[in-house]
């Protein structure tokens, strides 16, 4: 996948950045990036970076491996000096493995010494690592080549590269990698781990209307998106929380996709199959409180933009002047999330009080008096009413999104 690194380029710190986190890729622990090491000078025994492996020993047990990492970047051939330099000067240390990475390459003579010595000295074992070797192992981990060299990836590498980076690190990549993507889409192979990964990354980044993934997916993609999604919830909270991570953008698109999931399948359905997979996480029993946990902070945030969208033109409630949705949205613009193309929105600050005038009918059509006020600031989600509140969201979405959509047929084109 990387078509377009500048290995000619890539010497002292840039080489070293990008072994770095090759190496943190390759599962290095205790990484350490000894500042001033042959690319940029320190006494330090001669290398660049430290790691620590784990690896099983014979009797079942983890044992640490001790790595160093010399970079040494070169215009042309790595000279055979610099290699029996860094090998002589790791011998007595105790490692498990010298990594000596180029740019460039390594002479035949160069290889054929360290064969001899080695076939000597069987620790530390020798690795070098040419141009070849090293665009290999980053084919093998398009988060490194995405982090460092984006424009080195294809689409697919790119899409790749976000799935990876985000279920394993839980970072997010670029509106511009997103936009990439979303341009290319139609070429590319997007899966559940993909479409998921690129939810909660456009939430991350703000919103979802630029590129409605679930509106541009099919019915069947949105079901088994959500189904991925909420088989990882405890997961996905858990990673956010030892990550420091707001988990706002994680809420978001699981609030996002409920609504999506509603335009397909019934709310009763769709509530028995959220509790069935949150309260089963693989295969073991979830308790309530827990479940509480995951579940009510999406029913509502879901809650709370059906509250602001509906009632932002009901004649029942009345309110200061506001145009947009709590998650920064223009309320007109809301319903192209579901659409198959997306509208570049601007983030604006929001503030608003509600009164509701209980002698006026309901636009969306649900039975209301005096007593029985507006079902969606009446019914608190809760464990024991999911699929009673979904019922609601799924009434309130077929209306306004067919709202919407006869708005905006009926605007004047040009």
């Amino acid at each position: 996948m990387p078509t377009a690194i500048p290995f000619a380029d890539l010497k002292a710190r840039d080489l070293e950045e990008c072994v770095y986190w090759l190496f943190d890729a390759l599962g290095a622990k205790d990484l350490e990036w000894r500042t001033g090491g042959s690319g940029g000078g320190a006494a330090d025994g001669g290398r660049d970076l430290e790691a620590t492996f784990f690896v099983p020993a014979p009797d079942g047990e983890m044992e640490a491996e001790r790595w160093w990492i010399e970079c040494k970047g070169r215009r042309d051939t790595l000279e055979a000096e610099a290699v029996k330099n860094a090998v002589v000067n790791a011998a007595p240390a105790g490692l498990a493995s010298l990594v000596i990475v180029t740019n460039t390459t390594f002479t035949n003579p160069t290889r054929d010494w360290v064969k001899s010595w080695q076939a000597v000295n069987p620790r530390p074992r020798i690795k070098l690592w040419d141009k070849d070797v090293l665009e290999r192992q980053l084919s093998r981990h398009p988060s490194v080549v995405l982090r460092l060299f984006a424009e080195a990836l294809s689409t697919a590498g790119q899409l790749e590269a976000l799935r990876e980076r985000f279920w394993n690190r839980l970072e997010y990549t670029t509106p511009k990698t997103l936009q990439n993507i979303w341009t290319n889409k139609a070429s590319l192979a997007i899966g559940p781990l993909e479409r998921m990964a690129l939810i909660i990354n456009e939430f991350g980044h703000g919103s979802i209307n630029a590129r409605p993934w679930a509106g541009a997916a099919q019915p069947e993609e949105i079901l088994d998106t959500m189904q991925i999604g909420l088989l990882n919830l405890p997961y996905l909270f858990l990673r956010a929380t030892r990550a420091g991570v707001d988990s706002s953008a994680i809420i978001c698109a699981f609030s996002h996709l409920l609504l999506a999931t509603l335009q397909y399948a019934r709310a009763d359905a769709i509530a028995d199959h959220v509790l069935t997979l949150v309260r089963d996480a693989s295969g073991k029993a979830v308790p309530d409180h827990v479940v509480e946990t995951l579940l009510m902070p999406i029913l509502d945030r879901l809650g709370g933009e059906m509250q602001d969208l509906c009632s932002s033109d009901c004649h029942r409630f009345f309110s200061e002047p506001r145009t947009l949705v709590r998650d920064g949205d223009p309320l007109e613009n809301y319903w192209r999330r579901l659409e198959q193309d997306g509208l570049p929105v601007d983030d604006q600050p929001t503030h608003y009080a509600r009164l509701e005038c209980t002698t006026t009918p309901c636009k969306v059509g649900f039975s209301l008096s005096g007593e029985r006020t507006c079902p969606l600031y009446q019914v608190e989600p809760a464990l024991d009413n999911v699929a009673e509140f979904l019922a609601i969201i799924e009434r309130v979405s077929e209306f306004r999104l067919a709202q919407a959509r006869t708005k905006r047929a009926a605007k004047p084109v040009g």
